[in-house]
């Protein structure tokens, strides 16, 4: 499965789609600095690496996926942790 057509959505299902097999759970993370712009950038990067993780179990679908952010300082500079996760699945017809 390439991993330009894994399906991401935020709900338990893909609409239309039945689940035939759940492949387990795939998890990204990501520092980003505060203090540069281009958080959305970081964001789409994360959940490409999802794809990715997803593809390699030769999984057609990431369900439930969830992003979180944790801030982190330290020495002075502002950080967050970004994480996305979810469960892959492969789609039925």
């Amino acid at each position: 499965m390439a991993e330009e057509k894994v399906i991401l959505v935020s709900s338990p299902t893909v609409p239309g789609r039945e689940i035939k097999e759940v492949k387990g759970l795939v998890v990204a993370a990501r520092p980003v600095s505060l203090t540069v712009a281009g958080v959305e950038d970081e964001i789409e990067a994360l959940l490409e690496k999802l794809r990715k993780l997803a593809a390699e179990k030769n999984a057609d679908a990431v369900v439930d996926v969830k992003i979180d952010v944790r801030r982190v300082g330290g020495a002075g500079l502002e950080w967050a942790l970004l994480l996305a996760y979810g469960t892959a699945v492969v789609l039925g017809d």
